[in-house]
């Protein structure tokens, strides 16, 4: 309890005023409802007197590569599925059996093109992308967990939107090892690929401050509904899974928990 005491006297004591009121709402607030996420929400919020705080970040680019990793192209995404738009968000769900018909590399390539792709240069020189984001500082990354997609080995890859190709982190089906970290939810061992969505948090918090962790994760919402259109065009079918044991999601994508944080997986299969 001292350390506890120690460490929360020393981050208070370096804090601003007004850093400082609204913890000391938050706390309390935290302490009268029994939920210490309020204190997050307060810190968070923004007022006329308030607008949150900098924090030491620094902008590093508007997606991940991995230099050196083996490369798979992947082949251009379809311009067109024939589905009415109004027709595919009314008849969207969210469906958790798959067929054991594997995923083909075209559907895929359109699946990640519209969730996190690149369709543009904006005039400052920087990405546009196909979901929203706060800033245009685009926080969002995809993963994927392949074990039956046509034309590609089992395993872990990385989708770079810049180039529209894949990085592959490790080979191996790894499915019922992701049904684990998800509390054993069996339509992810069972679907042939899934799409892990993560924020790299300082992305948005180098502009945004402490308001950042609302922004990002609104950014990767945006990206998530992508996928579940997409994938209801293309007449496959998918569910949004938030339930998982991070740090373990970290080590099997191999990054730093803090640096960025898994949001939502997305398993996708053929409809049964």
């Amino acid at each position: 309890m001292d350390s506890i005491v120690r460490v929360f006297s020393e981050i208070v004591g370096s804090a601003s005023s007004s850093i400082r009121r609204m913890l000391y709402r938050g706390l309390v607030r935290a302490r009268e409802r029994g939920d210490l996420m309020i204190i997050g929400h307060y810190l968070s919020m923004l007022s006329p007197s308030y607008y949150g705080e900098d924090l030491p970040y620094e902008f590093d680019g508007y997606f991940k590569s991995y230099p050196g990793r083996r490369k798979i192209s992947l082949p251009k995404p379809m311009a067109e599925s024939g589905a009415d738009v109004f027709r595919v968000i009314a008849s969207r769900r969210s469906r958790r059996r798959y067929s054991r018909s594997p995923i083909t590399l075209a559907e895929l390539s359109t699946i990640l093109y519209y969730t996190v792709g690149v369709t543009g240069r904006a005039w400052w020189g920087g990405p546009k992308r196909v979901y929203p984001s706060a800033g245009a500082l685009q926080p969002v990354e995809a993963y994927l967990s392949a074990s039956k997609v046509e034309e590609l080995e089992p395993g872990i890859y990385h989708y770079n939107p810049g180039g529209h190709y894949l990085e592959e982190l490790k080979l191996g089906d790894y499915s019922r090892i992701l049904e684990d970290i998800a509390l054993g939810q069996e339509h992810l061992g069972e679907a042939p690929l899934n799409i892990i969505l993560t924020i790299v948090y300082k992305r948005t918090a180098s502009k945004y401050g402490l308001r950042a962790y609302r922004y990002a994760h609104l950014d990767a919402g945006f990206a998530g509904e992508n996928i579940y259109i997409t994938v209801e065009a293309l007449n496959l079918a998918t569910v949004a899974v938030g339930a998982f044991y991070d740090e373990e999601l970290c080590k099997l994508l191999e990054i730093d928990c803090e640096e960025e944080i898994p949001v939502l997986i997305f398993p996708i299969g053929r409809r049964i």
